[in-house]
């Protein structure tokens, strides 16, 4: 496999820094879960409430794989859109050409102003770019194809 990283922003130092806010948010959150466990319920309850204790990061990488098996990695804000993963796609792409962004085990992204995390894309995601029509050779630009030797 190859791997091509391109960062879209540069990632702040607040990416790795836990504030105190941070720790007082885990903290409340892990004695509630120690609550709920404590009491019986039924498994559509636990599946609702599932979903309230997320987590909440800040940054998220994308990983998008080449029909030819060439990984294209971005960062971005997972406040930012699953357009956004688009635009960095076609900007790293040769020509401009129609394509969809698959989720593996799952159904094509719709291109839409839905938020990263909203789409299951936070903290991680990959994805498999899955042109409208097929091509023998490499879909990324020369820059990242001289970019790609170059590592």
């Amino acid at each position: 496999k190859q791997w091509y990283q391109r960062r879209v922003r540069e990632v702040s130092p607040d990416f790795y820094r836990v504030t105190r806010e941070d720790l007082a948010t885990e903290q409340k959150r892990r004695a509630e879960e120690l609550d709920r466990c404590e009491i019986l319920r039924t498994k559509a309850t636990r599946d609702r409430d599932a979903g309230v204790g997320m987590r909440i990061y800040h940054y998220t990488v994308i990983r998008v794989r080449f029909p030819d098996g060439i990984y294209l990695q971005g960062t971005f804000s997972a406040h930012d859109t699953v357009e956004s993963v688009f635009k960095f796609v076609e900007s790293a792409l040769r020509h401009p050409l129609p394509f969809s962004l698959i989720v593996p085990g799952s159904t094509a992204l719709k291109r839409d102003g839905s938020l990263l995390k909203n789409a299951g894309l936070v903290p991680t995601g990959v994805l498999n770019l899955s042109p409208a029509e097929s091509a023998e050779f490499t879909l990324l630009s020369d820059e990242m194809v001289c970019k790609l030797s170059e590592m």
